[in-house]
């Protein structure tokens, strides 16, 4: 009996597309200002969370690398 209602659930893909494309043209769609200024505002907030790991993570390296360790940085010495 399960199969009988899939079977009758299933519509054919033009079937589909149809209802798709009619939902699509429901849709409030944002102007284009909005999608710029909110892609400004994302690419921004990536970029100031990339330069906070970044700066972290290079203080974290250097108190672990010089503070505790007590080593130097690894910097490689030419002919050596």
């Amino acid at each position: 009996m399960a199969t009988t209602n899939l079977r009758a659930a299933r519509q054919s893909p033009i079937e589909f597309a149809q209802e798709a494309w009619a939902e699509l043209r429901k849709v409030t769609w944002p102007s284009r200002e909005t999608v710029l200024r909110l892609t400004l505002i994302v690419l921004v907030i990536s970029a100031l969370i990339a330069a906070y790991i970044f700066a972290f993570d290079n203080l974290f390296t250097l108190v672990i690398t010089k503070g505790i360790v007590g080593s130097p940085t690894a910097t490689p010495i030419p002919g050596q």
